[in-house]
């Protein structure tokens, strides 16, 4: 698939995992900071908690971590280059009904 939008999306998921995992395990962080990783997992869990019943996020846990950040990055790109492929579809119809230069 060739996707900008895809891929900036994809980037975006990324580094807003990334920044709140840093957020999350920096020295000196609370229980509330690890709460933003939760946040930006908020669609890894809501999938867990729906396809299996229980959704057991922890930042302590890395391998759910990386599965989780895996999970939304391909999620960001999926949607990315949905819209840009409803966006590239609408231009081609509308450009049918432009007059010949």
């Amino acid at each position: 698939m060739r996707s900008i939008l895809g891929l900036l999306a994809a980037a975006c998921a990324a580094s807003g995992f990334a920044a709140a995992y840093y957020w999350a395990v920096r020295p000196g962080a609370g229980w509330l900071d690890g709460q933003w990783v939760f946040l930006v997992a908020l669609p890894y869990n809501w999938t867990m908690l729906h396809a299996t019943g229980a959704s057991n996020f922890s930042t302590d846990a890395a391998g759910e971590v990386a599965g989780a950040a895996l999970f939304d990055v391909v999620l960001a790109f999926l949607a990315g280059a949905v819209i840009e492929a409803i966006a590239r579809s609408l231009l081609r119809w509308l450009r049918r009904f432009r007059a010949p230069a």
